[in-house]
């Protein structure tokens, strides 16, 4: 299993369901890893954040907004590190890289990061 090394690790927790702020981290978490096309962030998604990735987004506050930031981090290669214990939504968009997550490697990455953003 290779875990994040990141130099900043953006953590949702938040449900996209039911608050604007699951959408929100990404847009942050894109404008943080602008600079070199998000080499040195990474994005792990907790609880029911996996569902920011669903084909279906009807139900995901700010989805307008996130159906465009969501493509940038496809062409970046981006993993999203999912929560071995997360609720995951079936099928991913097309093109999105996953990767587990366990909660000791998700502990070991917050160590290991430079700044973590944490939005629950």
């Amino acid at each position: 299993m290779v875990r994040p090394s990141p130099r900043t690790l953006v953590v949702i927790q938040t449900d996209p369901t039911k608050s604007h702020r699951a959408v929100e981290a990404l847009r942050i978490a894109l404008g943080l890893g602008s600079h070199n096309e998000g080499q040195d962030i990474s994005i792990i998604l907790c609880d029911r954040a996996p569902h920011l990735l669903a084909q279906d987004t009807g139900d995901i506050v700010d989805a307008e907004i996130l159906d465009k930031h969501l493509p940038v981090f496809i062409e970046w290669g981006t993993p999203f590190f999912i929560a071995t214990d997360a609720d995951t939504p079936h099928p991913y968009t097309t093109d999105i890289v996953t990767k587990p997550i366990t909660p000791a490697e998700l502990a070991a990455a917050l160590e290991s990061a430079d700044r973590a953003l944490i939005f629950s």
